[in-house]
């Protein structure tokens, strides 16, 4: 059935991170208690963003994220977190998905926290081991020739057709590949 008035996208917020992250369980841990620290419903997602396109990616994934979660209820997972995570990954399995969230290491991050009730900016910056920016930098949207090729091996984008659209336009193949793998759910 579908649903005139559009899926449920509750309030979230994007921000960009440099990390330094050396305990992943104790990172996920401090993660939920600053969500929680944040509102009863408050999510906070960790991405990894030398594994994504940039925004483009990110929001198309969370609104089918989102659907999936709040519209449909019908998802994959049994969080959220997850939820969006598979939708990054455009795939069915937490294990594969889970390679697009924080890792052991350094990385940059977006950090997208949905539905606070209150600004989050304060209380992401209490994490363990990340740097906020104000703003993200104008590297955070760049493809150089290593991202290049994993998107391209992650999302199944031919040379071929990366040449016919260009290489501008891979955050758009790659949200593509987000919206088409609704159909193998």
């Amino acid at each position: 059935m579908n649903d005139t008035a559009g899926p449920i996208m509750p309030p979230y917020h994007l921000t960009y991170a440099d990390a330094e992250i050396t305990d992943i369980p104790a990172f996920l841990a401090a993660v939920h208690t600053t969500a929680g620290n944040l509102g009863a419903h408050t999510r906070i997602i960790c991405i990894n963003a030398d594994r994504v396109a940039g925004r483009l990616h990110i929001t198309t994934a969370l609104a089918h994220a989102c659907r999936t979660w709040f519209t449909d209820k019908n998802p994959i997972a049994r969080s959220f977190e997850m939820e969006v995570l598979l939708w990054v990954a455009a795939g069915r399995q937490t294990s594969v998905a889970a390679r697009f969230g924080a890792q052991k290491g350094t990385m940059p991050l977006w950090v997208v926290v949905v539905a606070a009730e209150e600004s989050p900016t304060a209380e992401i910056a209490r994490l363990p081991g990340l740097t906020l920016y104000p703003a993200p930098p104008a590297t955070a949207e760049e493809m150089g020739a290593e991202k290049q090729a994993r998107l391209m091996q992650d999302f199944s984008i031919s040379e071929a057709e990366l040449s016919t659209v260009g290489l501008k336009r891979l955050p758009e193949l790659v949200a593509e590949r987000v919206a088409l793998s609704a159909v193998y759910r």
